[in-house]
């Protein structure tokens, strides 16, 4: 939601007064607070904000003038002893920014319902430095117990005129937050509204005489008050982006600055200007580049064939080979392609920039692709902003089927990307016609597929296993079988399936990310005994899925798994003669609206043979909020048939 405030004001000023007097004071914690024991509305909240207030403005105060201020009141109930960590207060702040005036207290109320307050000592209150230019002022308040009411406050002192975001929700609820700022009219921001919620108090005004330049003339600001109530706690859960995308907040963004003189600078970028700047980060010295890559690969095959897909594979597997990724991703500077390819190790942006040189040299059409991780809020689409990005992969075009590459993953298939960084869509770095996005869209479909031959003997199951893995199934699996020997995974498989004990196991295609990766056991299964004459057995014995991802009673953003899946069970059971089939479960049906998967169940019988077949399937990568009842349904229906019997009895 965007607001419909874009604040422009044409007065330039240096003073700012009135705007500090409506900052929240300590003192405000009552008795009726102290005596509160749980929130009607989440009575699972470990705590609560009874209060919030920022209060944004220009500081008259002799030390401090000129400089954007930011005072912080919050007040705190808690409720549970799991909720003693909101009493450990960590406010980040960067480079030539300062905290001031921090003040907080812990109330309690004794036998007597009297309140009594112990406060921070100064000698308590800590700071530490972070990555980069980030530093931390950090505490912890005292005499924390079951029912204390902490209240703090403190001023965020900075000479930059980016406002920090205010978000209105987090991990607790909240019952009454609220954002008040008085702005310099020199200073332009876009203010939006993220998330689903609504504010409560929405007011902007025109104060006249807010500001004036000594001698010139006096100006006026923009006086915002926003707020909301009652905010719930946002709850995490399975399958989701970062919590950025989806937590209600405030976010400014500065556009532009007018100084003294009338000059406008601005600060939000055109994507023109933004793909000249990243063609300086990423191309400079390209010629150069392509025919360094020509030379070190002029010996292989690999840019000599004739086929274009040929040629592209193995210079992907080459790279790829090459390469160990150092955990790294992009330093937002120029990147040092020929020092990483020599040393044999990158980041994410070293890697497959080489990779992109290397198809450039091969004459394989490519362009670069930049991306956020998961663990990021999807970028932006209404204006550049560079560093939203943190994440790169190389777009190939061949026979005109496009292909989205990585080789920073040593297990990657051809047209796939870490999984990571399936977030949203990729702008895709066309430097001569102009960037543009573009959906990610992969070469290969991720499925499993579980083969189960079985024959009763002795109380017990014995016979063949094969799992055959494709996609980010297949990665995963390879991912995590590195550097083990056949032992280690036939105890591994032992310590994880205990009821199963495995002879021998085969490994196919564990080094070929082209192939389905196979994997063969030799298997017997303990069966469950009931009495003298019955046997009963569940037939999916692996994989199976034993806890719904899904336990919200309502969601609020999208369910997203990052990319398509299918999972299928193809069950052989063999009964001697001596014994007869007593019970079957059900066949069974499910489909998803809007084609979005299904669970198709049959099993049959002839004679002494019993054939289970199994497959659901998730057709989409991701499912809007309303389609979540569905898939929590789904996830429901599943396990119960997975947690289904066969019976059996002798004769």
């Amino acid at each position: 939601m965007k607001l419909k405030l874009v604040l422009a004001f044409s007065f330039v000023v240096v003073f700012c007064f009135g705007q500090s007097k409506k900052s929240t004071t300590m003192g405000k914690t009552t008795i009726e607070e102290l005596k509160m024991q749980r929130y009607e509305k989440d009575t699972t909240a470990r705590a609560i904000v009874l209060y919030e207030h920022g209060n944004y403005y220009i500081n008259t105060k002799e030390k401090f003038k000129y400089k954007f201020t930011t005072d912080f009141y919050f007040r705190i109930k808690i409720l549970k002893k799991i909720g003693f960590d909101k009493a450990t207060i960590k406010i980040p702040f960067y480079d030539e920014e300062e905290v001031h005036d921090i003040q907080a207290v812990t109330n309690n109320l004794t036998e007597n319902n009297v309140m009594h307050t112990t406060s921070l000592e100064k000698d308590k209150i800590y700071t530490k430095d972070l990555s980069g230019k980030w530093k931390e002022t950090y505490f912890t308040l005292p005499n924390i117990k079951v029912g204390s009411v902490i209240e703090f406050r403190y001023s965020l002192i900075s000479p930059y005129a980016q406002i920090d975001d205010w978000n209105y929700q987090s991990d607790i609820p909240k019952l009454k937050s609220d954002f008040t700022a008085a702005i310099i009219g020199n200073y332009k921001y876009n203010i939006r509204l993220v998330g689903n919620l609504k504010l409560h108090r929405d007011n902007f005004r025109v104060k006249n005489g807010c500001f004036y330049l000594p001698g010139i003339a006096t100006g006026a600001c923009g006086v915002l008050e926003y707020g909301m109530d009652a905010v719930p706690a946002f709850k995490k859960e399975a399958y989701m982006l970062s919590q950025d995308n989806y937590v209600s907040r405030l976010s400014f963004e500065l556009i532009s600055n007018t100084d003294v003189r009338g000059q406008v600078t601005n600060y939000t970028k055109t994507w023109k200007a933004a793909d000249k700047k990243l063609e300086t980060y990423f191309l400079s010295g390209q010629y150069l580049k392509k025919r360094y890559f020509k030379e070190n690969l002029s010996s292989e095959a690999s840019l000599n064939s004739e086929n274009s897909l040929e040629r592209a594979k193995q210079i992907y597997k080459r790279v790829q080979n090459h390469y160990t990724w150092n955990e790294k991703y992009w330093l937002n500077r120029k990147v040092e392609v020929k020092k990483a390819f020599k040393n044999k190790i990158g980041s994410v942006f070293e890697i497959n920039l080489s990779l992109y040189f290397a198809l450039q040299a091969a004459n394989i059409e490519s362009k670069l692709v930049l991306l956020s991780t998961r663990n990021r809020a999807i970028p932006t689409k209404l204006y550049p902003v560079i560093s939203e990005f943190n994440y790169m992969v190389v777009r190939a075009v061949i026979d005109n089927q496009v292909y989205f590459l990585d080789a920073v993953n040593k297990y990657l298939g051809f047209g796939l990307i870490q999984s990571e960084s399936l977030n949203g869509e990729g702008r895709v770095m066309d430097f001569k016609n102009g960037s543009f996005w573009e959906q990610i869209k992969l070469s290969q479909k991720t499925s499993k597929t579980i083969r189960l031959s079985l024959l009763l003997k002795d109380d017990s199951f014995v016979g063949d296993l094969s799992i055959k893995r494709t996609g980010y199934f297949a990665v995963h699996k390879r991912v995590e079988f590195n550097g083990l020997s056949e032992d280690d995974i036939l105890e591994d498989f032992e310590n994880n399936y205990p009821n199963i004990e495995v002879e021998d196991v085969a490994l196919e295609n564990l080094s070929d990310n082209e192939k389905v990766l196979k994997e063969t056991y030799k298997i017997t299964i303990e069966t469950d005994v009931m009495g003298s004459r019955r046997i009963r057995l569940n037939p999916f014995v692996i994989g199976k899925i034993t806890e719904n991802p899904f336990k919200l009673n309502k969601r609020d953003y999208p369910v997203d798994y990052g990319y398509e899946r299918s999972k299928t069970y193809l069950i052989k059971l063999i009964i001697p003669e001596t014994y007869k089939i007593a019970k079957l479960p059900k066949n069974m049906g499910v489909a998803l609206p809007n084609k979005g998967g299904k669970i198709i169940f049959n099993i049959s019988q002839k004679e002494n043979t019993i054939n289970i077949y199994l497959n659901y399937s998730l057709k989409k990568k991701s499912y809007s909020a309303d389609e979540y009842f569905y898939l929590k349904q789904f996830y429901k229906k599943l396990i119960n048939l997975q947690d289904s019997f066969i019976e059996i009895e002798r004769i």
